[in-house]
C-alpha cells in the first residue's frame, strides 16, 4: 500500500513538472512570436540542433558533466534546509586550487596520481569554503542564502586577481597557463568537448541516492531538513550538520570546477563557470531533488542551450531566450503545486455542494 502510494505521489509530482515545463514553453513562445520568428521553426531548429549531429549529442553531455555533480551538490544542501546559492564561488575555489596541482607538482606524477590529488584539492578547499557559510549561519544565525551569494563574489574577484596577475600565463589574456596534455581527461569521442568525468557524475548520483536511502547521515539531514525544531529534540547536532551539509554541497560544486579544469578548458579563465550555480539549482529544484533525476535535469537544460545556439545561428533568435524559459520553469514549479490545490479545492466544493 506505501509503495503504490508513494509511485502516485512521484506520478503527480512528475505530472505537475511537466506541465509546468510545457507552460513555461508555451508563455516563451509570445517572445518569440514578438523578435518576428515563428516559434515553432525556432523550437523546430532547436531540436535539431541539439539532436541532429552526433557532435552535439557529445556537446550536450559535455554541458551536462559539470552541472549534473553541482546541482547534486545543491540538492543535498536543499534536502537539509539550506539554499546554497553559492555553487559558483565554490566552483571557482575548486578549480584553482586543482588547476594550482596540475601546473606546480612535479609533471612526472602519473595522470591518474594528479587527477586524484586534484579531486582532493578541489573537494576539501571548496568543501570549506562552503563550510564557512554554514559556520556563520550556526554561529550567528546569518543568512545563508545572501552569505553565500555574497561569498560568489569574493571567490569570482579573487580569482579574476589570480588569473590577471599571479597566476596569469604569457601573452596578456586573464587566464593561466594549461596543464600538461598527459592530464587531460580522455574525451568520449576525438574532436569532441565530452569527456569520462560524465562517468564519475554517474557515480556520484548513485553514491547520493545511497547517502539517503541507507545511511544514518542522510537520514540526519533531510530530518534537519524537514523540521530543525524535531531534529533538535531528537539529539541531533544541529549546528555541526549545518556545516557538514554546506560543506558537503560545496565540495560537490568545487568538485565541478575540478572536472571542468581537466576535461574542457586545460586552465582556469576568468568567467569561467557561465553561472553555473543559478543553473544547478534550477536542476535541483526541477528534479525534486532525486539524484537520478537531476541526471536529468542537467541533459534537459543543455539540450536548451546546445539547441539555443543553432537556433540563434538560423534564425537570428537570442540565446538569452533559453534564461527566459529557465525563468519561466521555476515560476511555474513554485506556483504550480498551489494552483493544482485551488482547483481540487473548488472540485471537492462543488462535490460537497451537490451531496448537499
Amino acid at each position: 500500500m506505501l509503495n503504490k502510494r508513494t509511485g502516485r505521489a512521484a506520478g503527480k509530482t512528475a505530472l505537475v513538472f511537466l506541465i509546468s515545463i510545457l507552460a513555461a514553453f508555451l508563455v516563451s513562445v509570445l517572445f518569440i512570436a514578438a523578435l518576428g520568428v515563428n516559434p515553432f521553426m525556432a523550437y523546430g531548429k532547436l531540436i535539431t540542433g541539439a539532436f541532429g549531429r552526433k557532435s552535439s549529442i557529445f556537446e550536450i553531455l559535455a554541458k551536462a558533466t559539470p552541472l549534473t555533480i553541482m546541482g547534486l551538490g545543491i540538492s543535498i544542501g536543499v534536502r537539509g534546509g539550506f539554499s546554497n546559492l553559492g555553487g559558483d564561488g565554490q566552483f571557482y575555489v575548486g578549480a584553482i586550487t586543482a588547476v594550482c596541482v596540475g601546473l606546480y607538482l612535479p609533471q612526472t606524477l602519473p595522470a591518474p596520481v594528479i587527477w586524484l590529488l586534484a579531486i582532493l584539492v578541489s573537494v576539501i578547499s571548496a568543501g570549506l569554503y562552503g563550510g564557512l557559510a554554514g559556520w556563520m549561519r550556526s554561529r550567528f544565525n546569518t543568512n545563508e542564502v545572501i552569505i553565500t551569494i555574497m561569498m560568489n563574489y569574493v571567490a569570482q574577484y579573487v580569482v579574476s586577481w589570480l588569473v590577471s596577475g599571479p597566476l596569469q600565463a604569457p601573452g596578456g589574456i586573464p587566464q593561466t597557463r594549461a596543464i600538461a596534455t598527459n592530464y587531460y581527461i580522455p574525451k568520449l569521442m576525438v574532436g569532441s568537448r565530452a569527456h569520462w568525468g560524465i562517468v564519475l557524475a554517474l557515480v556520484l548520483a548513485v553514491l547520493v541516492h545511497y547517502l539517503f536511502k541507507r545511511t544514518t547521515m542522510g537520514f540526519k539531514i533531510e530530518a534537519l531538513g524537514a523540521s530543525p525544531e524535531a531534529a533538535r529534540y531528537a539529539g541531533i547536532n544541529s549546528k555541526l550538520y549545518t556545516v557538514l551539509i554546506l560543506a558537503i554541497s560545496g565540495a560537490f560544486c568545487g568538485l565541478a570546477g575540478m572536472i571542468e579544469v581537466y576535461g574542457t578548458y586545460y586552465r582556469v579563465l576568468d568567467g569561467i563557470t557561465s553561472s553555473f550555480g543559478f543553473t544547478a539549482m534550477l536542476i535541483a529544484l526541477l528534479a525534486q531533488l532525486n539524484p537520478f533525476a537531476v541526471i536529468l535535469g542537467s541533459v534537459f537544460i543543455s539540450v536548451l542551450t546546445v539547441g539555443a545556439n543553432s537556433m540563434q545561428i538560423a534564425l537570428n533568435v537570442p540565446t538569452s531566450i533559453v534564461n527566459v524559459l529557465q525563468s519561466l520553469i521555476i515560476v511555474f514549479i513554485l506556483i504550480m503545486p498551489g494552483i493544482v490545490a485551488h482547483i481540487r479545492g473548488r472540485r471537492l466544493q462543488q462535490l460537497n455542494r451537490k451531496r448537499g
